[in-house]
């Protein structure tokens, strides 16, 4: 697909849009656990207008879209205080340490074997393993924390292929009043003869409300976002030459309201969109941006 070729290039530049006639009074404003790179600023004309004009081709959804309509926008903004954790000798011998509170511990890769558990084991096993593997984290924080659980699988040929699991990538979102922090979480990948690979960043956060001259923006809201992505959309086709046409890179595949992170290290809210073409995107709930993870 012609979109996938380049986007690779696309991803290393942050898409700079001009959002005009947006919002009323916009003002300029971030996987998973592993660390990603903020999102650059972006120059934005002054909006004058509170209607926005749909330029691009509406979008596809497959996520609910009612639900996210219904989402509340958080009315402040994340500050980050780095927490680092100690990796325990006894999970791993092999422990890398980033400057961004990232710690991973590396025993080896899942076999291409059939495991013999199931998910709800895989997951005891993981949260087991947390709780020793990571010096200083208090495991009681993902007590109540939904895992997001991936099965890995591979295809056994005979004279009746089957598909069979060889082991499970068992993740836990580090949240913020109930709001996903963008690359922070707990990452465990595991098979039957124990944890392969574990990764933590979970740095903690307090809240800072927004500057003074940001309490009348007029916030982007749910709907606003999908014009706004619709038009970016259309932009990006065009100046790389994709096809207009092709429902893949308006078909969205998942959309989020979270915090991520932008060059001022702070957070701050934004809609997330994974497209069924590969492509995704952020949009920022405080000042319209688009731009790439």
């Amino acid at each position: 697909m012609k979109s996938k070729e380049i986007r690779k290039a696309m991803m290393k530049s942050v898409l700079a849009l001009t959002v005009s006639g947006v919002i009323a009074g916009c003002t300029a404003e971030s996987e998973n656990p592993e660390k990603q790179t903020p999102a650059e600023p972006v120059k934005k004309e002054s909006a004058q207008e509170t209607n926005m004009e749909l330029t691009g081709r509406q979008l596809i959804f497959e996520p609910d879209m009612e639900e996210m309509a219904e989402k509340v926008i958080p009315d402040y903004i994340l500050k980050k205080n780095v927490k680092r954790y100690t990796g325990n000798k006894d999970a791993g011998k092999n422990i890398h340490t980033e400057d961004g509170g990232q710690t991973s511990i590396i025993n080896g890769e899942i076999r291409d074997q059939a495991v013999s558990m199931d998910e709800e084991e895989a997951v005891v096993k993981a949260k087991e393993w947390i709780d020793t593997a990571f010096v200083e984290f208090d495991v009681s924080l993902i007590e109540d924390n939904k895992p997001l659980i991936m099965s890995m699988r591979k295809t056994e040929l005979s004279d009746e292929p089957k598909e069979v699991i060889t082991g499970y990538r068992i993740e836990y979102e580090n949240r913020y009043d109930n709001y996903k922090v963008q690359g922070e979480g707990i990452i465990v990948l595991l098979d039957d003869i124990g944890v392969t690979y574990g990764t933590i960043t979970w740095n903690e956060y307090e809240k800072i409300d927004s500057p003074e001259n940001d309490k009348t923006v007029q916030t982007v809201d749910f709907e606003r976002s999908k014009i706004l992505l619709e038009n970016a959309i259309t932009k990006e086709n065009e100046e790389f030459g994709l096809d207009e046409n092709n429902p893949d890179a308006r078909t969205v595949e998942k959309v989020e309201l979270l915090f991520y992170e932008n060059a001022e290290e702070e957070y701050i809210p934004a809609w997330y969109y994974e497209m069924m073409d590969g492509r995704a995107y952020y949009v920022d709930c405080r000042g319209g941006q688009v731009s790439h993870p």
